[in-house]
């Protein structure tokens, strides 16, 4: 889909000053070759999600949930179990996901979520992103906590 692939540039494009904040060291070739390979494979869904899969996927699979959006946004409401990282942050607390189980990763309409998605398949993470983000979800009329 050529609206996946424009997400897929515009998350990079968005990424990469997050990651450059995050570190004080400079990229390695290798690693820009290697970021190079894997903006080559992406496929053609580029990693997303509908909501009712997402759904689904956390009904039958120990899956970690990850919301990337602020706090503030978090507290008025969230996909049940999520845990929140603002995107801001995600670089510094990397540590905190799991490496053996998938992760949903969300936000607000799909961008920040975008964003993580890049970063965390990268660093070879299993990792699918909800399109649409959480408007997508609560538009679908899936559960939500507050």
């Amino acid at each position: 889909m050529k609206g996946m692939k424009k997400l897929a540039w515009l998350g990079l494009l968005l990424v990469l000053p997050v990651l450059a904040q995050a570190t004080t060291t400079t990229f390695s070739a290798l690693t820009v070759r290697e970021l190079g390979n894997f903006l080559s494979a992406l496929p053609q869904d580029f990693y997303g999600i509908q909501p009712a899969a997402a759904k689904q996927m956390m009904d039958t699979l120990d899956v970690f949930i990850l919301d990337v959006r602020e706090p503030s946004e978090f507290k008025d409401g969230r996909i049940p179990g999520a845990v929140n990282i603002p995107i801001r942050d995600l670089p510094k607390r990397i540590g905190e996901l799991p490496k053996n189980k998938p992760i949903i990763i969300y936000c607000g309409i799909g961008h920040r979520g975008a964003m993580g998605l890049v970063l965390l398949r990268g660093l070879g993470y299993n990792v699918k992103s909800i399109l649409g983000g959480y408007k997508a979800w609560t538009g679908a009329n899936l559960p939500v906590e507050k």
